[in-house]
């Protein structure tokens, strides 16, 4: 299966410094907090989360000059946060403001 494709909008909420792999890419953790509202069985329901994102290269280094409570609209796929956790992190491939 190859479809793992995402869009989500929100506001971060939470930065981590941003910092290097050894072999010099760029990596910036942080947290986006999503609120929307989504017809389902044609029930509106409120949708409100928090997602743990993580950037890299270029991408890294656009979020490194964003602020908290910026608006973002953010494209990239999810994965586990590492080989040993299930808990899902959403790779932002591409990060703009809104």
């Amino acid at each position: 299966m190859q479809c793992n494709h995402t869009v989500i909008c929100g506001k971060i909420i939470k930065l981590s410094p941003l910092r290097y792999t050894p072999a010099g890419v760029a990596i910036m953790e942080f947290t986006v907090n999503h609120a929307s509202k989504q017809k389902e069985a044609g029930i509106v329901r409120q949708i409100i989360f928090e997602l743990l994102a993580i950037a890299m290269g270029e991408a890294a280094i656009a979020v490194a000059g964003m602020k908290r409570e910026n608006a973002v609209k953010m494209t990239g796929f999810l994965n586990r946060k590492s080989h040993s956790s299930q808990q899902l992190i959403f790779h932002a491939i591409q990060i703009e403001l809104i």
